[in-house]
């Protein structure tokens, strides 16, 4: 056997790499959001066909607080959305109401793109 060579599967603990990435990934996973030292990047982005959504990301790593932030801005600006691993997705041209929301919400943001 190799001098470093890594053990990735045991009979008794089964795949180890999986072990290990879920570790990783719930490490930060709710942590406090100091929402004053917050800067969100918002961008337009279109597909091939036109339909516009709007990216939130620079997202903090607490998963509850993204999945509230998302949950607010669908229900406020009565669209379809999702919250994904590091962004928040809009659907539809609401560039505008989603900057106002998020000065209503005292967060601070920064356009990127068009």
């Amino acid at each position: 056997m190799l001098k470093d060579a890594k053990l990735v599967w045991s009979d008794e603990a089964g795949d180890l790499r999986q072990k290990n990435s879920k570790k990783n990934s719930n490490k930060n996973a709710n942590e406090e959001v100091n929402e004053s030292e917050l800067v969100l990047s918002i961008r337009r982005l279109t597909s091939g066909k036109g339909r516009a959504i709007v990216e939130i990301s620079s997202l903090p790593n607490n998963k509850k607080w993204c999945q509230k932030l998302a949950k607010e801005c669908k229900k406020s600006l009565g669209v379809g959305g999702a919250y994904k691993n590091d962004y928040i997705e809009v659907h539809g041209e609401k560039l505008e109401e989603v900057k106002a929301l998020l000065d209503k919400k005292n967060l601070k943001w920064k356009q990127t793109g068009g």
